[in-house]
């Protein structure tokens, strides 16, 4: 084997020599900064995809709500309509009321002393 060491000798040191070389030259650094990027890209795909499932979860519990706050927006018209319903004398009566002031208004005025011109 030494034999074939000496001769592999030269071949070792130009690979060597090159291999060297390679990593000083700019592609080495090239790779390492797009390296980089792609990392952060990675990154940054993976916290949008964070976000996006949560945004997600957000959505399904508003459509999880939507079913009882239907309900319950029912529920508040029928008692509101209930609630009408039984105060409708009283708004009738409030209305007479008025109407029997303002009677009594313009009957005094018609009885009332007029100023001597």
């Amino acid at each position: 084997m030494g034999l074939v060491d000496t001769a592999l000798a030269p071949l070792r040191a130009v690979l060597g020599s090159a291999e060297q070389e390679a990593e000083r030259t700019e592609p080495v650094h090239e790779l390492e900064g797009i390296q980089t990027r792609v990392l952060e890209t990675v990154e940054a795909i993976r916290d949008a995809t964070q976000q996006i499932e949560a945004h997600v979860a957000v959505v399904d519990t508003l459509v999880s709500s939507i079913g009882p706050l239907t309900a319950a927006v029912e529920k508040l018209t029928e008692q509101l309509a209930e609630i009408t319903a039984v105060l409708a004398p009283v708004a009738a009566a409030e209305r007479g009321a008025a109407e029997a002031e303002h009677d009594v208004a313009r009957l005094g005025h018609l009885f009332g002393r007029r100023g001597r011109g």
